[in-house]
């Protein structure tokens, strides 16, 4: 009787045991806190940041590629020929124009174009000739074959050209004459001759001055 009172005493033992350690029935889900896991699994996460920096170059790239400087004229007023009078006719030249630049637009000829329409120069292509200003005067320098060319009318409307344009610059009130560096005598508008070294004016010329319509 007592064995058999212990070995019942054994056998609820063991099957409280087991139903202390079965796997338990409810599907709930149990949230352990962080306190109550062991101190291997409490690790703390590390978030790491990445900040990327973007730059936007593409307008100052624009800007700073590629700088195209302007480029500045000024309107001169150049004296061409139309049926043996001088018209005013401006042109733009890149400023500051110079006086070589200014000669060289006598020179050539009248644009191309409505604007130079039945104007033309006297002054020859190959003309060869230096200008020097001082003191209010240009000094007109060129070669013995810039007068003798050219036939007595076309004379007085050359000079009359480099006159008239050359005293319209600032800084400009008179023009002399010289060839081969000695002063020489130049024809008047009126036709009458100033003598060597003296020099002329726009209104030495202003006769011969038509509008670009008459």
């Amino acid at each position: 009787m007592h064995r058999r009172r212990l070995s019942i005493s054994l056998l609820l033992v063991v099957g409280l045991s087991l139903a202390a350690c079965g796997v338990p029935n409810s599907s709930e889900v149990l949230t352990i806190a962080d306190s109550e896991l062991p101190a291997e699994l409490r690790l703390e996460s590390t978030t790491t940041s990445t900040t990327t920096t973007t730059s936007t170059i593409a307008e100052s790239a624009k800007e700073t590629a590629t700088t195209i400087a302007e480029v500045v004229s000024e309107p001169v007023e150049i004296y061409y020929i139309s049926a043996n009078r001088v018209v005013a006719t401006n042109l733009s030249i890149v400023s500051p124009a110079t006086t070589a630049q200014v000669l060289a637009a006598l020179v050539s000829g009248p644009p191309s174009g409505e604007a130079g329409l039945g104007l033309r120069t006297a002054l020859p292509e190959n003309l060869d000739a230096t200008v020097f200003i001082a003191k209010g005067v240009a000094q007109i320098n060129t070669s013995a074959e810039f007068l003798t060319e050219l036939t007595p009318i076309d004379q007085r409307l050359a000079i009359a050209q480099l006159v008239l344009t050359f005293t319209r610059r600032p800084g400009v009130g008179q023009v002399v004459f010289s060839v081969e560096g000695e002063f020489v005598a130049v024809p008047r508008g009126r036709g009458d001759l100033a003598k060597p070294g003296t020099p002329v004016s726009f209104d030495d010329y202003a006769s011969l001055i038509t509008s670009a319509s008459g």
